[in-house]
């Protein structure tokens, strides 16, 4: 059973709208479904219609999120690298396979990012598990990178 529309839920449609942000970002911090926030907006008068503004913003997402695939990819491409020299100077044949799979394993996540990345530059889908992947390998955007 649905749950009622309360004063609260008005006031808080109306601020949170008034400090920009979307229809999904006030469902989330008001506890409500997104059908809710727009039946309250349009209640209110209120639209979530971004125009030019959301226009920019996703084009700066997609700038940044190529820019991470792209140092994901270098990134993956200097591990194996690394890899690649740790196996000579391995003190084992043990130590030298396991580098050796290392490496090879971060020659494909090379390969595979670079392949994404000129797949989502040409707007197929491909980017959000990109990102998601940058995320756990390197940080979020715009953190920091202690420890790497």
């Amino acid at each position: 059973m649905a749950q009622p529309i309360h004063d609260r839920d008005r006031e808080a449609v109306c601020r949170l709208h008034a400090e920009g942000k979307s229809r999904n970002a006030i469902a989330r911090a008001i506890g409500r479904s997104a059908a809710t926030v727009s039946k309250i907006a349009k209640a209110e008068g209120l639209t979530f219609a971004g125009g030019a503004r959301v226009a920019a913003a996703t084009e700066a997402r997609r700038a940044d999120a190529a820019a991470r695939r792209e140092q994901l990819a270098d990134e993956a491409l200097d591990g194996a690298l690394g890899q690649v020299a740790r196996t000579a100077a391995a003190e084992s044949a043990r130590d030298a396979r396991d580098h050796a799979t290392a490496a090879r394993a971060l020659t494909e996540v090379h390969a595979r990012v670079a392949e994404l990345a000129r797949h989502s530059s040409n707007g197929s889908s491909g980017g959000a598990m990109l990102d998601r992947l940058a995320d756990v390998l390197i940080g979020p955007a715009g953190g920091d990178r202690e420890g790497v």
